[in-house]
């Protein structure tokens, strides 16, 4: 009798990064997994090398944009983690679309339920204050880019993957200033 070889289904994971990231965020994480699960990190719109339109950064458009990612990725189903935002909007998405998740994970999800009317308001204050938008720039050059960056929380060690990223997510800007791949029209 022939042994038969059955082609072993491999769990897939979709990891989706937060505000002012990039898919590259993911870089440790995925490449520790990438036994286990297929994996994809896509760069959301407004995003590292996503499109940056003016308009359409509302998770009704988040999430058409993943649903046709998984279309084109041809995945029926995924382990979903979503942070920050995302961590947000993939709760919003299971409710429209509960078949897409064979899991859910949400990491630091922001204001998953209703925004209080307070915060409103103090948004732009709170905009100033987070360490992901401090980098944003403009900055007049690359130096005081890497500086800003070093100075945040958000790059308080300065390892190789955060140094890495740092680099993944900062560009030369048609004025000749640096600043943030990261569309501040997404953050609005």
């Amino acid at each position: 009798m022939a042994a038969r070889h059955r082609k072993k289904k491999v769990p897939r994971l979709l990891l989706l990064h937060g505000l002012a990231d990039s898919a590259c965020v993911w870089t440790s994480l995925g490449n520790y997994l990438s036994n286990r699960y297929h994996i994809v990190a896509p760069d959301m719109r407004g995003h590292g090398e996503s499109s940056k339109p003016k308009t359409g950064y509302t998770f009704e458009s988040a999430i058409a944009d993943l649903e046709a990612l998984m279309a084109h990725l041809n995945w029926p189903d995924a382990h979903i983690l979503g942070h920050s935002w995302t961590g947000k909007l993939a709760p919003i998405w299971a409710r429209q679309n509960p078949d897409r998740f064979c899991s859910m994970i949400l990491v630091d999800p922001i204001f998953i339920t209703k925004l209080p009317a307070a915060m409103k308001l103090t948004l732009p204050i709170v905009y100033r204050k987070l360490d992901c938008l401090k980098c944003v720039g403009p900055f007049a050059t690359l130096s005081q880019a890497e500086a800003a960056a070093k100075q945040s929380g958000e790059y308080a060690d300065w390892s190789d993957v955060q140094q890495m990223v740092f680099q993944h997510q900062i560009e030369q800007k048609s004025d000749g200033t640096w600043g943030s791949k990261f569309a501040i029209t997404a953050r609005n």
